[in-house]
């Protein structure tokens, strides 16, 4: 009875596999189940907490945190154009600055606020560099760069961390001793060196990966990726820093652990936004921060960073798709291109 009733789970499975509708619903529900556990464990992390206090501290945060954060977010947003431009020189591609910033931009903040990076973020920069004149490939290879660029910073951060700040690798009453934590963060870093070795030997050539092609950057670019994924997040993070009240700068790099352990919880469980998943590692990662403090700056930060540049993404790629039609019909390839890489897109992100 047993091994039918495994046949018979292994057969469903394969079918899930093989069918992206089902990985697509399969995604939802797990997303669903997610977001579920996130707002329960958001709920017992604030009980017995007052609104009534957190509207205080709300009130507590002064007009210059408030332009200091924005000024962060727009540093972040820019440097995030960054990851465009450098991966449009790997491949060989030439397009205007505000091309690659308007792609950039519109690309990670629809994909920051509704999730599925790939299907999200990917249709973005489709409908943007289509009209340029860049292959269903060469978009393809963009997106794959900008990703290898983001997790190059991600890791660099929390490898570094790890190894440098005992006690990072703690949510609530949990934590991994510091032997364990050190030997985490020098896996991390030793695979970073080796990627570098990797790309000293072989810079420049082809590589086919899932049925796409990548373009091995140089090392010196790869340095410039680091670069840009490591400022990109630290600016962010000082974004959220900021709206925090008599919080002592020497508090900062534990908080830029706490965000990027909360950023890609969210960004793993594919919740919108992050919504829910990002607060609640967040709250379980500073328990030395007052929660109704923490709880104002989440709020504050949510609106600054993901809300406000929501609505102008919104609206410049509205201009874009307006001005686009105005001037004249898409070749008919190019339309071609573009549905063929948002239906791989979409069985990607399913």
């Amino acid at each position: 009875m047993f091994s039918r009733w495994f046949t018979e789970a292994g057969t469903l499975l394969a079918r899930v596999a093989a069918s992206p509708r089902a990985r697509a619903l399969l995604g939802i529900a797990v997303m669903i189940a997610v977001l579920w556990i996130a707002f329960g464990a958001l709920r017992e992390i604030l009980a017995g907490l007052r609104w009534s206090d957190v509207r205080a501290d709300l009130a507590r945060v002064s007009t210059v945190r408030i332009a200091c954060s924005v000024a962060f977010t727009i540093g972040s947003y820019v440097v995030l154009t960054g990851y465009d431009v450098v991966s449009l020189r790997i491949i060989g591609r030439s397009v205007g600055y505000g091309t690659a910033a308007l792609a950039s931009f519109t690309s990670y903040i629809f994909s920051h606020n509704f999730g599925f990076a790939a299907l999200t973020g990917g249709a973005a920069r489709l409908r943007i560099y289509g009209r340029r004149g860049l292959s269903l490939g060469e978009v393809a290879q963009i997106m794959a760069m900008t990703g290898v660029t983001f997790w190059m910073g991600v890791m660099l951060l929390i490898g570094i961390g790890f190894v440098a700040l005992p006690g990072t690798l703690a949510l609530g009453g949990w934590h991994a001793s510091y032997p364990h934590q050190a030997a985490v963060g020098g896996l991390i870093l030793a695979g970073l060196a080796t990627y570098l070795v990797v790309l000293h030997r072989r810079a420049g050539r082809a590589l086919r990966v899932f049925g796409w092609t990548l373009v091995l950057p140089s090392v010196a670019t790869a340095g410039v990726q680091f670069l840009l994924a490591a400022v990109d997040l630290m600016f962010a993070t000082a974004a959220l820093f900021v709206l925090v009240p008599d919080l002592p700068l020497s508090a900062f790099p534990l908080v830029l652990m706490a965000y990027l352990l909360a950023f890609l919880s969210g960004l793993l469980a594919h919740a919108p936004g992050g919504v829910g998943v990002f607060e609640a590692v967040l709250l379980l990662a500073l328990p030395q921060v007052d929660r109704a403090t923490l709880l104002a700056a989440l709020l504050l930060f949510r609106v600054i960073y993901y809300l406000v540049p929501l609505a102008i993404g919104i609206v410049l790629f509205a201009a874009h798709e307006l001005y686009a039609r105005a001037g004249g019909p898409i070749a008919a390839g190019r339309d071609a291109h573009e549905a063929i890489l948002l239906r791989r897109v979409r069985d990607g992100a399913a």
